[in-house]
């Protein structure tokens, strides 16, 4: 963390548990909106119509940090094995499903394009599904890019990076703003569930670079 300004590096080198980082989420979060987004790039054979949830949610700036970051974030988990990183995963949706749902109810999701639409059930569903995921936001509405040129320098990513097929040196840039995406798995109408072929060693891609 040594190119990370100072006050940064003040808090992101306490030792503070992957567990407790979730609790911030928790008591922090404003749920923003939820939206249902069409399957964008199906492989042949797959369903058109396939669709997803996705929420975005408001964090403080430093829980952020500390959610993609810390020694024990949700990077470090993933650092530590591909099943250490899917396990926290795991964990923080778990815990943030009720909230989410909840909203979902209040504010039914309007289908983006020609998604079919996606009753609680199958939000639900979405969110327990293993290729659900949470990931701080990369790009604003505009498309701006949120992550910025404070860098990090963790040795494995740095050697891995060249082998990397798509996103090289990318683990090394950090997101600004506290806004955190909650992907759920991508289902067609009969709760099949989609992986993109890009995604499907998700959890390894992590591993080996920090980034997917």
């Amino acid at each position: 963390m040594s190119e990370l300004p100072a006050k940064r590096r003040a808090y992101l080198d306490v030792a503070v548990s992957f567990e407790e980082i979730a609790s911030r989420v928790l008591i922090e979060m404003k749920i923003i909106r939820v939206a249902i987004e069409p399957y964008r790039m199906p492989s042949p054979g797959e369903l058109k119509n396939a669709r997803q949830v996705l929420f975005l949610i408001c964090v403080g700036d430093e829980t952020c940090d500390l959610f993609y970051n810390a020694r024990d974030g949700l990077r470090a988990r993933y650092w530590q094995s591909p099943d250490h990183g899917f396990g926290a995963t795991r964990h923080l949706i778990d815990n943030l499903m009720p909230p989410l749902i909840s909203f979902a109810e209040s504010n039914p999701p309007i289908p983006i394009g020609k998604a079919a639409p996606m009753a609680s059930k199958d939000i639900k569903t979405s969110l327990e599904a293993p290729s659900a995921k949470i990931w701080p936001r990369e790009r604003d509405d505009d498309g701006t890019s949120l992550l910025t040129d404070h860098q990090l320098m963790v040795l494995r990513w740095e050697e891995n990076g060249p082998h990397a097929s798509i996103n090289k040196g990318l683990w090394r840039r950090t997101p600004r703003g506290g806004e955190l995406e909650i992907k759920g798995a991508i289902l067609g109408l009969d709760a099949t569930e989609y992986i993109p072929r890009g995604k499907r060693d998700r959890s390894c891609q992590i591993h080996r670079f920090g980034f997917t």
